[in-house]
């Protein structure tokens, strides 16, 4: 029997290369007795190439390796094009001024992996069914993975106060006296040095809920195959015009979070390498995670339409206060780390009071199969 197929697509670069692994194997189901065994396998593989006089678009890359029928792709296709949204500045931060209320558009920003591709304003369209779950789609990250903010049990529309749009509440961390609390995972009180006070040895009590919320949803189900290991930024670098701290023991430290929305202009590339957390390790990935679950960013939700005002109709507001994982600053004896409050305001809160947790996932590329992003018909992963 005869038989061809084509394997992959795509673009490459003047003097890019690329490789790629062929793996060929036998149903684990097959037995002695089954007609395939003892015959020959006889491949040949084709490699078809066209000059282009263009440099493609992030949308004809997607297509290229998705296929026209792709919801991811028709999502980059619908990124606004008449300048409303911030732009973009030559060091890759985000120029944002105020709140996005009114209208809702998809921009772009370059994040750790390419560019990103994130939902702004008030957007009716990036609604997610998956796992049983509501999730609001943030943006589509440059490795092609799609984060997604959890959102409830049931649709919400833009501007809708619920509680049930988290997962509960609870202390960022139950510790607050040292820098090193202001970690998603922390390393030593008392420290004398920054890397071992922000090393990440220490569950924060917020991963601790995150990840059992995972281990109760997602672990050993149907949707695990799902779920991209795609880093989360707990950003412990300084704010550059603001701080003349250390970030060790109780010296007084504010964080780059601290002024997100002002003075240091959101970006989607995390500054330092031990604080991209992801579960596997690499060189610039720190491996630390159990389950690859984190929170929004501070710099996520500015650039989702957040800002130091009040905001009822982006698409993140929930009439509740949550937390992000963004650090803000250490003064006298606590730690803060940044959330977002009941009125959609981007606020900074003591590590050790309650607030709700609205967990963030992300999906493998081309994850999203039917559907057409709103509450009524939102984006699937598989046919219900």
């Amino acid at each position: 029997a005869y038989a061809s197929y084509e394997l992959t697509t795509g673009y490459l670069e003047q003097n890019e290369e690329k490789t790629y692994n062929l793996r060929l194997w036998l149903d684990e189901n097959v037995t002695l007795q089954d007609p395939v065994v003892g015959k020959s396998i006889i491949a040949k593989i084709t490699v078809t190439a066209n000059y282009i006089d263009h440099i493609p678009t992030d949308y004809e890359r997607c297509v290229s390796e998705y296929g026209e029928d792709s919801i991811q792709c028709s999502i980059i296709a619908s990124m606004d094009t008449t300048g409303a949204c911030p732009t973009v500045n030559d060091d890759g931060t985000v120029t944002v001024t105020g709140t996005e209320s009114t209208n809702g558009y998809i921009c772009s920003a370059p994040d750790d992996y390419g560019t990103s591709y994130y939902y702004r304003g008030n957007v009716d369209n990036n609604y997610v069914k998956f796992a049983g779950y509501y999730w609001r789609i943030l943006r589509i990250n440059g490795d092609g993975s799609i984060r997604m903010i959890y959102d409830g049990t049931s649709a919400h529309a833009n501007g809708e106060s619920s509680s049930d749009r988290q997962i509960g509440t609870s202390r960022y961390n139950s510790l607050m006296d040292d820098n090193a609390h202001v970690g998603y995972m922390y390393g030593a009180t008392g420290a004398s040095a920054y890397e071992e006070t922000h090393a990440n040895i220490n569950n924060s009590t917020i991963k601790t809920k995150v990840d059992t919320w995972y281990e109760e949803n997602i672990l050993g189900t149907e949707y695990e195959q799902y779920i991209s290991d795609t880093l989360f930024c707990n950003d412990r670098s300084f704010g550059a015009e603001t701080n003349e701290g250390t970030g060790v023991g109780k010296s007084v430290t504010y964080y780059r979070g601290y002024n997100v929305d002002n003075q240091s202009p959101p970006q989607l590339v995390c500054s330092n390498n031990q604080d991209k957390f992801t579960v596997n390790r690499g060189t610039q990935v720190n491996g630390a995670l159990t389950y690859p679950i984190g929170l929004l960013t501070t710099d996520e939700a500015v650039l989702a339409g957040g800002y130091s005002t009040s905001n009822y109709n982006y698409y993140l507001y929930t009439g509740n206060w949550y937390w992000t994982m963004s650090p803000s600053f250490f003064y006298g004896s606590t730690a803060y780390v940044r959330s977002v409050d009941y009125i959609g305001n981007l606020y900074t809160d003591a590590v050790n009071r309650p607030s709700g947790v609205r967990p963030v996932i992300n999906l493998k590329p081309n994850s999203l199969k039917l559907g057409e992003g709103t509450a009524l018909n939102p984006y699937l992963v598989e046919p219900n």
